[in-house]
């Protein structure tokens, strides 16, 4: 595996493998089975396979939120190895975000809903840190999961409006046996908040099978799903929402394809999932 920690150095060795077809897998590190599906997709889609691992620090709302997140680089790179990943592009804080650095990317659609309204600044962050990364590596498809669900619609929409000719594939939620979303945030959770923190699948689950079964307010689905999360001391709801999964316009009446989305804390820790259907043609 080739790493490269500056841009100047992945761009020149970028400019030697033009005839290879390139995927990206963005990362934050702290590598799970989650990346590691994605890795896969990758490796199945193209001929080399370069993995970025940058801890994004305008995505965060808070400069605690930034420096809790896990440094695992050595234990990642063991993996990514292990993986067959072939190129690892890690670069430090300063690298991607000089002194100077003076510019942030705003999808207008995304920023006042959701993550954009609860958490200040991080679709921006997102954007921002994507674009970069697009225009460094430059591949030919970028690979990102459903977990993240408005953020994979935001990167689409970056790309349709900057013209970015890079193919977008999306990857199913990678779960544990008892559904709880993969992600480095369960790191932080205890015993007993990672057992409740199982309730907010089941809760997904008990929704979308009421949507299945009939009901089509979308606000009595909602207030389901509330209901159900209220029974559980730890859980503390932020918002529930069912949008159209292509437009990510928000439904009052379900009768079409639809994604079911939430963030809760479980204890201090923030979680995302969602649940979507998609009618086959």
């Amino acid at each position: 595996m080739k790493t490269f920690t500056t841009i100047k150095e992945f761009l020149r060795f970028r400019k030697t493998i033009i005839s290879k077809k390139l995927s990206l897998v963005p990362t934050m590190g702290d590598i799970h089975d989650g990346h590691k599906s994605l890795i896969d997709i990758a490796k199945k889609k193209s001929d080399l396979v370069v993995v970025s691992l940058f801890v994004n620090p305008i995505q965060f709302t808070s400069i605690d939120e930034y420096n809790s997140y896990p440094d695992t680089l050595k234990r990642d790179k063991d993996i990514l190895v292990k993986q067959g990943v072939d190129i690892l592009f890690c670069p430090n804080k300063k690298e991607i975000f000089p002194q100077e650095f003076n510019t942030s990317i705003v999808i207008n659609k995304f920023i006042s809903i959701l993550e954009g309204s609860f958490r200040p600044g991080h679709m921006e962050g997102v954007a921002t840190i994507v674009t970069k990364l697009f225009n460094i590596t430059n591949p030919d498809l970028a690979i990102f999961g459903e977990k993240d669900f408005q953020q994979l619609t935001l990167i689409k929409s970056l790309c349709k409006d900057l013209n970015f000719p890079i193919k977008i594939i999306s990857s199913k939620t990678v779960r544990d046996s008892n559904g709880l979303a993969l992600s480095s945030r369960n790191n932080f959770l205890s015993r007993e908040e990672k057992f409740q923190a199982h309730e907010i699948y089941k809760a997904l689950m008990y929704g979308y099978e009421q949507i299945i079964k009939g009901e089509k307010v979308a606000e009595n689905i909602v207030n389901l799903i509330k209901t159900r999360l209220d029974n559980f001391d730890l859980i503390k709801v932020e918002y529930v929402s069912i949008r159209n999964p292509k437009t990510f316009e928000e439904l009052k009446i379900i009768s079409e394809d639809f994604i079911i989305l939430i963030a809760a804390f479980v204890g201090k820790t923030r979680l995302i999932d969602n649940i979507k259907y998609v009618e086959k043609l």
